[in-house]
């Protein structure tokens, strides 16, 4: 409690607005695809989450260069008005009085948009208003909060978005003006802009340039789409894996088969992070970022590769602590060096550089379940093995490297 009460109070209310904001958008968001499905059939839905996907990937990649030019707040303020714009529209589209599909999308579009050009300044205040020496406490705290609110999201999504859809949106609504006025009155700005540097298109695609031209950083995003093609496998192959060729058992009197028992690694997931995030966080708190990274990735790789070889319900669950356990030593570290990396003047735009990642690691986790007919489950284990040595050579590569500006060392 003293070191969560010595941190800034941009900080402090930035907890705040994740639980809010994630609580809520995890009880609608996932199930949005349940919802495209239903009224436009599987094959329009793959293209309608294509399009959400390639606008937020340019919506986060400019939001990252307008919070270096503009400031954190104005893009935060920006970003979080279009969220409620599009909340409000997908709320009026499914009122009492009908469900309008395409105006939803629509609505929906404009507030994934918003969110994206949010996260970057969102990050990036972050860093301005943390310190290298609370940096790691920081993020394992934002990663535990998003946790408990990802349950809790889940939980209310699944008992209300089928028959109460309208009162959820209304709630994100409420929880998007509360946001929006906890960061329009109660955050300070983070960031002294350059204002002699353009918003630009041209401007942001030569910021971007610039990242570019840092190789450390650019290994940096390498090693961590290695990494998550690998740990993104919950949504690619091992659902593909548990769904095909898990044995159905009874446990409890309840029947567990392959979607229940990818949603039970979820759980256990979930259940393990909540109670023992701090206490890892503590345990390895004097370990190097080098040894953090390595011992966490190489837990959660042998988690996720072991997982693609059995088909039972223990060896399962074994395989769930040992991922879960190398995720509470990896994210921490792996997020302060990204911090670290990244070029004071330039936070926002790094962001916006990393928010590529997720994307890209997820296309080539799509492409993992077609390689995965031709290598089979020992052929899947050993690719992602590989890969997760692999994100390991490249990240401690990085922290070797000798850096191409002045930054402090990194251990």
């Amino acid at each position: 409690m003293k070191e969560f009460m010595a941190l800034n109070n941009n900080l402090k209310l930035r907890m705040l607005t994740v639980f809010l904001a994630v609580m809520l958008s995890s009880s609608v968001g996932p199930n949005m695809t349940i919802y495209y499905a239903k009224y436009f059939g599987a094959g329009i839905t793959g293209v309608l989450l294509i399009v959400v996907s390639a606008l937020g990937f340019v919506a986060g990649l400019y939001g990252g260069h307008l919070a270096d030019v503009h400031g954190r707040k104005p893009i935060m303020v920006a970003g979080s008005l279009l969220t409620l714009l599009g909340f409000a529209i997908a709320a009026a589209m499914n009122s009492p009085l009908g469900r309008y599909p395409i105006p939803t999308f629509f609505g929906f579009l404009i507030a994934q948009v918003g969110g994206a050009i949010t996260s970057p300044a969102e990050e990036a205040m972050v860093i301005d208003v943390s310190t290298p020496k609370n940096r790691r406490y920081v993020y394992a705290l934002i990663y535990w909060i998003i946790n408990i609110s990802v349950m809790i999201g889940a939980a209310l999504g699944g008992w209300f978005f089928r028959d109460y859809l309208f009162e959820l949106l209304v709630g994100m609504i409420v929880v998007t003006i509360i946001n929006l006025i906890i960061i329009q009155f109660f955050m300070t700005e983070s960031f002294t802009p350059d204002h002699a540097v353009s918003g630009s298109v041209w401007q942001a695609v030569r910021g971007y340039l610039g990242v570019l031209s840092d190789h450390r950083y650019d290994w940096y995003l390498i090693g961590m789409v290695l990494s998550g093609i690998v740990t993104s496998q919950l949504g690619y192959y091992l659902a593909v894996h548990l769904g095909d060729d898990f044995q159905t058992v009874r446990l409890f009197g309840i029947e567990i088969y392959g979607q229940r028992m990818l949603s039970g690694v979820t759980l256990i997931n979930t259940a393990i992070i909540i109670p023992f995030m701090s206490l890892f966080t503590s345990l390895t708190k004097r370990w190097s970022l080098k040894r953090a990274y390595s011992v966490g990735m190489l837990l959660q790789t042998i988690g996720f590769a072991l997982a693609c070889l059995f088909s039972t319900l223990w060896p399962i669950v074994i395989c769930a602590v040992i991922l879960t356990i190398g995720e509470m030593i990896v994210v921490p570290p792996s997020q302060t060096l990204r911090a670290d990396l990244m070029d004071p003047e330039k936070i926002g735009t790094y962001s916006g550089a990393f928010s590529t990642v997720n994307p890209l690691a997820s296309i080539l986790a799509g492409a993992s379940v077609t390689i995965s007919a031709f290598l089979g489950s020992y052929g899947m284990a050993a690719l992602f093995m590989v890969l997760g040595i692999l994100s390991i050579v490249v990240v401690v590569h990085v922290i070797g490297m000798k850096p191409t500006r002045p930054t402090p060392p990194i251990e």
